[in-house]
């Protein structure tokens, strides 16, 4: 088991998760906006979600917990709003994922896992048809299915195979089935996964990335 694990630990270097071009702007832009604004909470809830379509799993939880902090009542104020946008815009695939998970943070999974199954079908497929996935595995899992978050999860994985995020969501998914060995081995790729991504992640701040600098 120790040689497994060091054979693990040892292996060849993971790849980078890129964030996708627009992605990338947007969250650059709203980490900005959330440093000078931390106690917006619709401004936060929309760092959240983009943390999420990000990858960032549990500073998008941070995030959540900070909006219900600064908002007991946010989900009333900002549903009607939200819906709106989504049955105005239903090909926007943005304004899908926030509706739903909108939903998530509400609790209200089925309506959740209905728009997010809208998202992860879309074509041409990509980042936000892989946490679409994920977040579907999310919900799964809170309800024991460890069976169905594993194939969403893995599901996600093959569109995005160095998101450490779903990785370790598969990690989990494998041990909560008893697939001890199979589990440990899908954590080290998350390890590994994660730090490709942080050191590809410092590369956002720098000014000459549109939306790095002076976002307001």
């Amino acid at each position: 088991m120790l040689l497994a694990v060091c054979s693990l630990a040892a292996g060849p270097a993971a790849a980078a998760y890129v964030i996708e071009p627009d992605i990338a702007k947007e969250y650059v832009e709203l980490k900005h906006r959330v440093l000078k604004h931390p106690d917006n909470a619709e401004l936060v809830f929309e760092y959240a979600v983009c943390l999420s379509y990000v990858g960032k799993v549990e500073e998008s939880r941070a995030a959540l917990k900070k909006v219900q902090a600064l908002d007991p009542k946010f989900v009333d104020k900002a549903l009607p709003g939200y819906i709106d946008r989504y049955r105005r815009r239903p090909t926007d695939m943005k304004a899908a994922f926030r509706l739903g998970f909108l939903y998530y943070f509400d609790k209200q999974f089925d309506l959740s896992l209905k728009i997010l199954d809208k998202i992860a079908e879309h074509q041409p497929s990509g980042q936000l048809n892989a946490w679409a996935l994920g977040y579907m595995a999310v919900i799964k899992s809170e309800r024991g299915q460890w069976d169905e978050a594993e194939e969403l999860v893995r599901r996600g994985l093959r569109i995005e195979p160095d998101a450490y995020g779903l990785h370790a969501a598969l990690a989990a998914a494998l041990k909560a089935q008893g697939n001890l060995m199979e589990a440990l081995r899908e954590y080290f790729v998350a390890v590994k996964d994660r730090r490709a991504f942080e050191a590809y992640e410092k590369t956002l701040w720098s000014p000459d990335v549109p939306g790095a600098a002076n976002s307001e």
